[in-house]
């Protein structure tokens, strides 16, 4: 009797455990979820851009959380797979769809500055190490159209911030960029941005 009743007790346990187990895995989804609140990740007018208000990024690579920051985020971490999942069920992404950028909005005349501002920032942590004024590759396209690439690594991961912006001044050729710092953005654009994206474990020649 003694042993039946100490097996029954012991299977008490095990339901009571489960139960426990199952409520705090479901509550640690809900905390997931709301960790991303709606003005943390604004999609961009119906494009698969986004205005991005986290305070962190991660991205997760063979078991390691590489955390990058964001320009003028400050509402909680976000892995990347969570951010492709919040963005897929507020359908802002369609499924195997990519983002294409994240955007900085400004108001009309702060768009240059602001921009120097995102350079030191990333100066300030992912780009510590690296010469602002020398990017790792530059195209310059018509109509004041440039795409500035700087490689990084965190944690020995190789990284790529790549920039796209409008310019004041047509620059014609690479040897005119003296210096990143004087490139003057266009603050005539009706829509006043910048975009920028990350790729990880890729190399500006790779793109």
């Amino acid at each position: 009797m003694r042993f039946k009743a100490f097996r029954n007790f012991c299977l008490i346990c095990m339901v009571v455990i489960i139960n426990c187990n199952d409520k705090t895995a479901g509550s640690e989804t809900k905390k997931i979820q709301s960790n991303i609140q709606e003005v943390a990740i604004l999609q961009y007018k119906n494009t698969p851009s986004f205005i991005m208000k986290m305070k962190n990024l991660i991205y997760e690579h063979e078991g390691r959380r590489l955390k990058i920051p964001i320009f003028q985020g400050n509402m909680g971490d976000v892995s990347y797979d969570e951010f492709r999942q919040y963005s897929l069920n507020k359908k802002y992404l369609k499924p195997n769809e990519a983002e294409s950028c994240f955007i900085i909005k400004t108001d009309k005349g702060k768009l240059t500055k602001t921009f120097r501002e995102f350079l030191v920032f990333y100066k300030g942590n992912i780009l510590k190490n690296i010469d602002i004024n020398k990017p790792s590759k530059i195209h310059i396209f018509d109509e004041g159209n440039i795409t500035i690439y700087y490689d990084f690594e965190v944690s020995g991961v190789s990284f790529v911030l790549q920039l796209d912006i409008v310019t004041n001044d047509k620059i014609k050729n690479l040897d005119s960029i003296k210096s990143v710092f004087d490139i003057n953005l266009d603050e005539t654009l009706e829509d006043p941005i910048f975009r920028y994206r990350f790729w990880d474990d890729y190399k500006s020649d790779e793109l």
